[in-house]
């Protein structure tokens, strides 16, 4: 088995309108085929779809890449960024049916479980959409976010994923196309859905690459996939993520 490189935390234009009753209805400028061509530019081998508040998108740019054999390594898989009731963000892996905005923390991790999904804790610890404390909910923590404005917001997340035992993973929260993959996680999976969920609930996750600035360089000079990837970040102690039967 072999690791894939994956970008966790991206949104296209289909992410507009579903922000939030209190946010601005515009969000991203990135459209599916530029977004298809930066990820095959930087050599990902998957994208976790995460728009707000939607599956919209995922389905789109599913059908662009089989429709363009230049992009059939890259996989995209489903995935959505919730606005609970108290504004916070949780983002859900691998679910299949969308979950509405304006829950509570514990309904929408529910429901993402009951799904076979893993919640994500994004920006925890950022100035606005943060779970803070509720964090530890979730399954997952998102410790470095390179839209984060500060320092201390990255370190505060770290530091409460080791002290609480949680599977971190970093994300690019890419809005704009030259942040697609800041954030690279190595999965070490086989490149399916199934595959990559059962290796990020088994801890086989860590992270490859954080930026905070513009980078256009490939991640590797080969198109072959990772056999010894370089890691900044590995959950040593983490536990494994409990799934709904567990």
């Amino acid at each position: 088995m072999g690791y894939i490189k994956a970008e966790l935390h991206c949104h296209n234009s289909f992410s507009n309108f579903h922000v939030g009753e209190d946010d601005a209805p515009f969000d991203c400028d990135i459209t599916i085929p530029q977004q298809l061509e930066r990820a095959h530019a930087l050599g990902l081998d998957a994208l976790f779809v995460t728009n707000h508040n939607t599956l919209d998108g995922y389905s789109q740019l599913l059908q662009y890449k089989n429709d363009h054999s230049k992009y059939k390594h890259i996989q995209i898989f489903q995935a959505e960024e919730i606005t609970t009731n108290t504004g916070a963000h949780v983002i859900a892996y691998g679910i299949h049916k969308e979950i509405k905005a304006g829950l509570p923390l514990e309904e929408i991790v529910d429901q993402i479980r009951n799904q076979d999904g893993i919640s994500c804790a994004p920006h925890p610890f950022s100035l606005l959409d943060a779970l803070r404390n509720e964090s530890a909910k979730c399954d997952m923590i998102e410790v470095f976010n390179s839209n984060n404005v500060d320092i201390i917001s990255n370190a505060r997340a770290a530091q409460f994923s080791l002290e609480h035992n949680k599977i971190g993973v970093a994300g690019s929260d890419s809005h704009v196309l030259s942040t697609l993959g800041r954030c690279v996680n190595v999965i070490e999976s086989e490149n399916t859905l199934d595959d990559a969920l059962y290796s990020m609930r088994h801890n086989k996750i860590a992270i490859h690459q954080t930026d905070m600035q513009k980078s256009k360089r490939p991640l590797s000079t080969s198109s072959t996939r990772l056999t010894t990837p370089r890691i900044i970040w590995r959950n040593t102690s983490a536990s494994t993520i409990q799934t709904r039967s567990g």
